[in-house]
């Protein structure tokens, strides 16, 4: 194999599948990095047990020589000194691989020379089943994402709740997550003749947001211990987290005691305030309380420092006047976060029952957030 390819390209590219690639693998030689090299250009892969990221570098892009491929073939060279000598390097960079996969690679005047592995040994990537696949905005399936994983359970106690659930049923592609005491829910329509349904590790889909930041559109398919996420430039397959994943459907209550709409950058201010006297609490509990059909209280206290309270006006309400709910001010502080539109709507269901949080007129981004239990 023998190469050059412009720096700032093989550099982005060699990050990104550096995502991949873990610090202790299950086999020495997924410590590498895969590098192929043929006429269309490069595609570099890495993988460990649950996760593998290719990506493809052409040769032109925008009439502009990114590759030139001198010899085609492959290597799989050690990824965490690779990638770090190529961040490192000063401009274009020359590749050469010999029949006993000595690498060697050139910037300017430096030259550094390493042992690969043959890549005929590097695992072989499952085969999917392209039936089922559906296509998505890039765009928007990055917006789903930052908009439910961070609900995912940190600690794997319950390794369900630690991954983000994705069901495509029929036109509607869902993502939500929960750890049990808040669920973020998002859903979107696409065109799918068919049904399926996962539970994929939350950072597998939070590393995939930071990929997919400029891909206009995604294919994705599901099989029965994969999930695949693939643009004409980067390939990420994911394994499964087995199990049954909660039924959140019926989590959501069907009809509300009272309803507010708020303004959520007032609103969200708010409770940030709120949480700086919360913090003592295991639950970083704050207060809401609707007074005079119009007011909204948000207050919280803390035994050492003392305690904070503000009075927001409500835009619109809908049934009781009066009422007090406790929650963990962090779980709302993400919500309203996740919401990026104007103006948001809460709805309680009696002090001892989750609030609902979303988006006003807008029922496919949905939080429930249950109460702190004094």
């Amino acid at each position: 194999m023998q190469i050059s390819i412009q720096k700032d390209y093989f550099k982005q590219a060699v990050q990104e599948v550096m995502y991949a690639i873990s610090s202790k693998p299950a086999l020495p030689i997924l410590s590498g990095i895969k590098v192929m090299a043929d006429a269309n250009g490069l595609t570099l892969t890495g993988g460990n047990s649950d996760i593998v990221i290719q990506r493809i570098i052409p040769a032109i892009v925008d009439e502009e020589v990114i590759v030139q491929v001198y010899k085609e073939g492959s290597v799989v060279v050690p990824g965490k000194y690779f990638s770090e000598i190529v961040k490192k390097l000063p401009s274009d960079i020359f590749i050469e691989a010999d029949e006993v996969f000595h690498v060697t690679v050139q910037s300017e005047e430096i030259i550094t020379t390493m042992n690969g592995y043959d890549p005929e040994e590097y695992p072989v990537l499952p085969q999917m089943d392209e039936s089922n696949i559906v296509s998505v905005s890039g765009g928007e399936l990055v917006e789903m994402i930052k908009q439910t994983a961070f609900a995912a359970a940190k600690a794997e106690s319950r390794p369900v709740l630690s991954g983000v659930h994705i069901s495509v049923q029929g036109s509607e592609l869902a993502l939500a997550a929960t750890n049990g005491q808040r669920l973020a829910m998002r859903r979107a329509m696409v065109e799918a003749e068919w049904k399926n349904a996962c539970i994929v590790p939350s950072k597998t889909l939070l590393d995939l947001a930071k990929l997919l930041q400029h891909s206009p559109a995604i294919k994705m398919a599901i099989s029965e211990s994969h999930i695949l996420f693939q643009t004409d430039s980067l390939l990420l397959l994911s394994r499964l987290i087995e199990g049954n994943y909660p039924n959140i459907e019926n989590l959501f209550p069907k009809e509300s005691k009272s309803v507010i709409a708020s303004n959520r950058k007032n609103l969200l201010l708010g409770v940030d305030r709120a949480c700086l006297f919360a913090s003592e609490w295991r639950h970083n509990t704050i207060s809401l309380a609707v007074k005079n059909g119009s007011q909204l209280k948000i207050s919280s206290k803390s035994t050492a420092v003392g305690k904070i309270e503000e009075v927001q006006t409500i835009e619109m309400l809908d049934g009781e006047e009066e009422l007090e709910i406790m929650l963990d001010g962090r779980y709302l502080l993400d919500a309203l976060k996740a919401i990026k539109e104007e103006k948001v709507v809460l709805s309680f269901h009696g002090s001892s029952r989750p609030v609902l949080v979303q988006p006003f007129g807008d029922e496919k981004h949905l939080h429930l957030i249950s109460p702190v239990r004094s």
